[in-house]
């Protein structure tokens, strides 16, 4: 017999109003821990997206300028370049 693991996604994105907010213990800690100069912000934008969260943003329809929550911070969505 064969079993295969499933990994679930280590958050979970809400919209609430127009933001859509992500709720993981994990991206919070990330965030809290990162240095927001340019490179921290290419890192931390390109950890989010090897989690899936830029894949799950689209899905729920986020479009460029929509805010994004993480914890009690605030940004705009930007396509990647």
């Amino acid at each position: 017999m064969l079993y295969k693991f499933k990994e679930e996604k280590p958050f979970t994105i809400t919209k609430e109003d127009d933001v859509y907010v992500i709720h993981s213990d994990k991206i919070e800690k990330l965030f809290k821990m990162t240095k927001f100069t340019d490179e921290g912000v290419r890192r931390f934008s390109n950890k989010l997206r090897r989690m899936g969260v830029d894949e799950e943003l689209r899905k729920l329809g986020i479009q460029e300028g929509d805010l994004v929550r993480i914890d009690n911070y605030e940004f705009e969505y930007t396509l990647e370049d």
